[in-house]
């Protein structure tokens, strides 16, 4: 219970809203067992009047019938307030879980799998808003009416209404401690193969191509269906104690109907003429009272999930982000040397093998290098560290002269222009996908005249232009369009510094090296560092820099490294 307090502290953010809720819901519980109790006096009565005496019955008819009325409003507007305070509560939620998930990317992120983190910020969420309408909202409000349920009974029948008012007092700490316990037995469980089957789900949708074109799809299939059956016992045993608090919340209502029917029997309500109907209104009390305890039992049924639920999301909310930004520094000097590496070794969290290893370069500004080397030799890690997304493990990076962890990261980000294997493409217009790339609003010009240059003027040919719908995950667009969608962002970025990993990659030869022209043209006056895996264009470099298995192992100019009688840079112009 304790890992509910911090989403219990969430409420103050609509604690009005909730206060009302509250009030609306104990009004409609009110009236509801009064109209029973008000009915049962009122039926007992009319039948002890008989047909052939005067019997005033316009006030407890006016009285049922606005009962019947206040109940209706009530719990209308109990529901549009309760439900309006919890979306506005998750929102907020979900506003703070992003806000902390986002310091902790890439570093702490890449943990966890994109199925994960999203059905904890979606699923796990949603499972929070129980929390309110089925957990504290229903409690406080049932503790109150069974107050004033003994209170406004006592006024006909002292003795009987505290029967009446301790008995439900008692069920009401009973019921739900049983079912908590129940409940949290397969409340993890359950929520952890809800977890697993929707992350598998998602994962086995996204890698459909893959699995048909490896014929593997019968495998996962098989995996999925297995969690989902596991998923679906947990799901039947919480039905299974649903059912069986419903049964023990009317066996329970049975026995006190009893009860109260025969204390009320025996019990002296004065010389009044109609004073055999109390035992109607006793009896029809105790009836309706057990209204406030029919939700209880399977709400602190539900409790399990909703504490594994949080549990999840404090999880990703408790986790430090590697990389902090806590100094205050915003101007970088170009005078000179822009980067200035020095002993650079790092390895990634959890890993022991170096990525990078005693590395030293010094970068000038706006200067043009290239990174050479093979797959997993060290050169895109290098890009990561030059934004800070990971700290180096020993060594130092300096940018203009000063530490890069003295820069903001508002800082960062301004002068640096990064573009990485794996563009994203969000679910937005073409329009905003290109605005993104710059803080200054670009005219529709300019951003068709970059499109054209990458070679996307097909999607200029749609009759909604810059307007059209891109889509989750950028769907109309190929693998090779969403290449150069990235490649148009960089063309319109006016950051001084250019940081491309592999931005040719699946481009034929002529496209490429059209795409490396506009590159290297709109990057003259600015720094750039480009990883790649290919020689076209590579003369027209100031530096080249070749990494193998994490350290570098040449660099300098085209002509110096082409003219070594045994360079590994030479072995591999000769050989591409």
């Amino acid at each position: 219970m304790r890992s509910l307090l911090p989403y219990l502290q969430q409420f103050k953010y609509a604690k009005t809203s909730l206060i009302i809720g509250v009030i609306l819901m104990i009004t409609g519980l009110a009236a509801s067992i009064g109209l029973m109790t008000v009915s049962g006096w009122f039926l007992s009565a009319t039948a002890i009047a008989g047909a052939g005496t005067l019997f005033n019955f316009f006030y407890p008819s006016a009285s049922v019938r606005g009962l019947a009325i206040g109940r209706t409003a009530a719990r209308y507007a109990e529901k549009i307030v309760t439900h309006d305070a919890t979306f506005r509560i998750l929102a907020k939620l979900r506003v703070t879980v992003f806000s902390k998930i986002i310091p902790l990317s890439p570093a702490v992120l890449n943990r966890y799998r994109n199925s994960d983190l999203l059905n904890r910020l979606v699923a796990d969420v949603d499972t929070l808003d129980s929390l309110y309408l089925r957990l504290v909202a229903p409690f406080m409000s049932a503790v109150i009416v069974i107050a004033l349920m003994t209170l406004a009974l006592s006024f006909f029948h002292l003795p009987l209404a505290l029967f009446i008012g301790f008995t439900l007092l008692i069920l009401l700490l009973i019921i739900p401690t049983i079912f908590y316990r129940l409940g949290t037995k397969f409340g993890q469980p359950l929520t952890q193969s809800r977890q697993q089957y929707r992350s598998q789900f998602v994962e086995f949708i996204q890698a459909q191509a893959e699995l048909l074109l490896f014929n593997a799809e019968d495998k996962l299939k098989t995996q999925l269906n297995d969690t989902e059956t596991q998923w679906q016992n947990y799901q039947q045993r919480e039905s299974n104690l649903s059912g069986l608090s419903t049964a023990l919340v009317l066996f329970a209502n049975g026995l006190l109907l009893a009860l109260t029917l025969w204390f009320a029997a025996a019990a002296d309500f004065g010389s009044d003429t109609y004073k055999a109907a109390f035992i109607g209104l006793f009896t029809f009390a105790a009836l309706a009272a057990f209204e406030i305890l029919m939700p209880i039992g399977a709400a602190f049924l539900h409790i399990g999930q909703v504490i594994a639920s949080a549990q999840n999301v404090t999880e990703i909310m408790e986790q430090h982000p590697l990389v902090q930004f806590n100094d205050t520094e915003s101007a970088v000097d170009f005078s000179k040397i822009l980067f200035d590496i020095q002993n650079l070794s790092f390895h990634y969290p959890e890993r022991q093998d170096m990525a990078l290893n005693q590395l030293n370069v010094q970068i000038p500004a706006q200067s043009k290098v290239a990174i050479l080397g093979k797959t997993g030799s060290g050169k895109s890690t290098l890009l990561q560290l030059l934004v800070r997304n990971y700290n180096p493990t020993q060594g130092t990076i300096q940018l203009g002269n000063k530490p890069i962890s003295a820069y903001t990261e508002t800082a960062l980000r301004e002068h640096i222009g990064f573009l990485t294997q794996r563009v994203h493409v969000f679910s937005d217009s073409l329009r905003q996908n290109l605005q993104i790339a710059n803080k200054t609003t670009l005219s529709d010009e300019r951003m068709i005249n970059v499109l054209n240059a990458v070679g996307l003027n097909k999607l200029l040919a749609d009759e909604k232009g810059l307007d059209q719908w891109l889509g989750d995950g950028g769907r109309p667009l190929s693998g090779g369009e969403q290449r150069r969608l990235g490649l148009a962002r960089i063309l319109l970025n006016d950051a001084p510094i250019l940081l491309l990993d592999e931005p040719t990659e699946g481009l034929d030869r002529e496209t490429e090296r059209q795409v490396l022209q506009l590159i290297l043209q709109h990057a003259e006056n600015k720094t750039l560092i480009m990883v790649t895996h290919r020689l076209t264009a590579i003369e027209q470099f100031d530096q080249i820099l070749v990494v193998d298995h994490a350290e570098l192992v040449e660099q300098g100019e085209f002509t110096q490294l082409i003219q070594k009688e045994t360079g590994y840079f030479k072995e591999l112009y000769g050989r591409i």
